[in-house]
């Protein structure tokens, strides 16, 4: 990761609208972008540019696994053995290379470990853990206790933000953003894909920075065909790209895990004021629930910061009694916060297997 020049002087104004842009609009091109934020076309290819170079952002495809019928959304966490000292990061990024490919997001901090990924079924989900489990004890990285998971039946759960950080940006940036989360569930199982589908798909999320032309030529598809599957997974709400800042470059210090069980009187429907209060005032970038949890992915630019949220969240899901017990929450510092999978989707979209037949669409 580069610590350049840019990094110490902070970003200008027109860095941090286009750097929000690009969050917020990502499938927009330059001109596109450049019309909606009122700069001038080269400003923001030459400051798109300059902030790739210097890792201010990475794009990623996600596919909504869910659509092609993963059924569960896992999230998960472990304490980590302090007494491994600095090596314990490294370690553990080698015990789960080209293993696990069901996991799509791992952190990691010296103490403590969290992990989000798709699975077909339960069984599929409690095996993955298992080998992550095993993985753990092997090199000797778990502290006392386990691997805890939690499982999001996808049709009963909803994902009113999921890998977005442009409020996260707009918060940091003092920009106005509006927030209104949608505790819609999820739909399962309602998209089938031909081979050729398949391969595209496959494709978009591998390169996701690459062009459709670029694409065709890797999949041996035409950029045609490449431009309307990809036009149609989107509209589908199939496939996202998504801009991924890098936090700590920004000036976020915190990073922060936190995973909450509800009260069983406390519904999504009843859940949603509180949900759209964390969302308006935290910079939270993923939220997952169902009707018995919740896990929340966010940052904070100061501890202080951190505690005053959290104190006046905790406060306000306890008065609606929502809340069954204290959450657990991990509070990792982002320099010191390793993200070994930073919402990574290829392996996993490498198990996608159409049936031998299937009509064109």
């Amino acid at each position: 990761m580069h610590n350049g020049s840019m990094a110490k002087r902070g970003l200008t104004g027109n860095e941090k609208r286009v750097l929000y842009g690009l969050v917020r609009h990502p499938v927009l091109n330059d001109r596109e972008l450049s019309e909606l934020l009122n700069v001038k076309v080269s400003t923001v290819t030459a400051i798109r540019r300059r902030l790739r170079r210097a890792d201010y952002f990475v794009t990623r495809r996600i596919p909504m696994m869910n659509r092609l019928g993963w059924e569960l959304l896992v999230a998960g966490h472990a304490r980590l053995d302090l007494t491994q000292g600095p090596q314990i990061v490294p370690r553990l990024r080698e015990a789960l290379k080209d293993r696990l490919p069901g996991l799509f997001h791992v952190a990691a901090s010296a103490d403590h470990l969290s992990f989000l990924g798709f699975a077909r079924d339960f069984t599929t989900a409690r095996a993955e853990v298992d080998e992550l489990r095993q993985t753990l004890d092997h090199g000797r990285l778990l502290a006392g206790g386990d691997v805890h998971l939690s499982a999001f039946p996808m049709g009963l759960s909803a994902a009113p933000i999921f890998f977005d950080y442009s409020h996260a940006l707009a918060l940091a940036f003092d920009i106005e953003d509006r927030v209104s989360p949608r505790m819609e569930r999820a739909k399962v199982g309602d998209v089938d894909l031909t081979r050729k589908e398949t391969e595209v798909l496959k494709g978009l999320v591998r390169y996701p920075e690459l062009s459709d032309k670029a694409l065709a030529s890797r999949v041996k598809v035409s950029r045609q065909a490449v431009s309307k599957m990809r036009r149609e997974f989107e509209g589908e709400g199939l496939l996202r790209t998504a801009r991924v800042p890098n936090l700590r470059l920004l000036g976020f210090d915190l990073y922060v895990t936190a995973f909450a069980r509800f009260a069983p009187a406390s519904t999504l429907k009843a859940r949603a004021e509180a949900f759209e209060r964390l969302l308006r005032a935290s910079p939270t970038f993923l939220l997952v629930s169902d009707e018995s949890e919740a896990v929340v992915i966010g940052a904070a630019r100061t501890y202080e910061q951190f505690m005053t949220l959290r104190s006046a969240l905790t406060k306000h899901f306890e008065e609606r009694a929502h809340l069954l017990g204290d959450p657990t929450i991990y509070v990792g510092l982002t320099n010191t916060t390793d993200i070994l999978r930073n919402c990574e989707f290829a392996p996993l979209v490498q198990g996608v297997m159409p049936p031998e037949l299937k009509s064109p669409r």
